[in-house]
């Protein structure tokens, strides 16, 4: 299998990304092969499974997201010009998300013409079992439809994950009640109302519990929650670092529960997966967190590997048909 990476314009430096890339190479030796795409500044080395395409524009986090259009000698752009021409199975980018999106859209082009890609993520509950949650950052206006389409997203991603079908799919609203949320959230309830595995909604407060396997909203607001969880994340572990140095008492008491927040913390680690598929598009395009240390770029290519053996955009395209027979015309 081949697959691509991006790795220009993350937080990290390249040279970071590729200690990941080299350690999956080193374990996957004669299984894949990876095309590593940089600028022509970077020093890389060749090897038996990397090879090395180098790139005369990058697209940085700082770039309006439509300059993918024009920086057609980007890493980004030859890399989702990879994708459409089937010169490789797909693209791990860990760049601007925006641009990624919209790149998508232009290069590798939408499942049909009027749908909109979204950003699929795979989240961990307090029991430690996994939970998809669409869109997490590609659309900032929707339609009704458009969140029927993404509980199908949903419903490929999970079974891709999990190996078996989604049972319960909810979208994200301010309460459980039937008459609570907007009109957008309303009509889409309406929409999904004789889907099977439809089960109202949910609400932020419970979604790290193992309440349904799929959750659905729109990317201004996905990208919001997301956020907000991962500050939450940071500002206990800085409080516990604070508790750690006021004295011994505090030290040995964190000291005894230090294996046990551990697990805790490893569970919410979004370098478990190391990537989210834009689903939507004719081909595999995958988001890495532009944070990515080497472990989060190992399971980028894990997870995205995993993702293209199992056909996700074919489930896709089955979940779309499925969910749309079932649609209500109750809107």
């Amino acid at each position: 299998m081949k697959i691509a990476l991006d790795l220009m314009g993350a937080d990290q430096p390249p040279g970071v990304l590729l200690e990941g890339v080299y350690r999956y190479a080193h374990d996957h030796r004669d299984e894949d092969e990876l095309l590593v795409l940089v600028s022509k500044g970077e020093v890389v080395r060749d090897s038996s499974s990397v090879r090395v395409v180098y790139c005369d524009e990058v697209v940085k986090q700082e770039d309006e997201p439509t300059v993918v259009l024009r920086k057609r000698n980007s890493s980004m752009c030859k890399g989702l010009e990879m994708v459409a021409s089937g010169e490789v199975e797909g693209l791990i980018s860990f760049g601007n998300t925006g641009a990624l999106v919209i790149g998508g859209v232009a290069y590798v082009k939408r499942l049909e013409a009027h749908i909109r890609p979204a950003i699929c993520v795979a989240m961990p509950s307090v029991q430690g079992s996994t939970w998809v949650f669409v869109d997490a950052g590609a659309n900032a206006d929707v339609d009704p439809a458009d969140l029927l389409d993404f509980a199908a997203y949903g419903c490929a991603y999970y079974k891709s994950l999990e190996g078996h079908d989604a049972e319960s799919v909810a979208l994200l609203n301010v309460g459980k009640e039937r008459h609570k949320g907007s009109k957008l959230i309303q009509e889409a309830a309406q929409l999904m109302a004789d889907v099977p595995e439809f089960v109202g909604f949910v609400e932020p407060d419970q979604l790290l519990l193992p309440a349904v396997n799929v959750v659905v909203t729109w990317g201004l607001l996905g990208n919001v929650f997301l956020k907000t969880a991962e500050g939450v994340l940071e500002v206990v572990k800085h409080t516990l670092k604070d508790i750690s140095q006021k004295g011994l008492k505090e030290k040995i008491g964190l000291g005894l529960v230090k294996g046990s927040l551990y697990q805790t913390f490893k569970k919410f680690d979004y370098r478990t997966y190391g990537v989210s598929p834009i689903l939507g598009l004719k081909g595999n395009v995958l988001k890495g967190h532009g944070k990515s240390d080497p472990e989060a770029v190992y399971n980028a290519l894990r997870t995205g590997k995993l993702l293209m053996e199992r056909n996700t955009i074919g489930a896709v395209k089955e979940e779309l048909v499925r969910w749309r027979e079932k649609r209500s015309s109750r809107s």
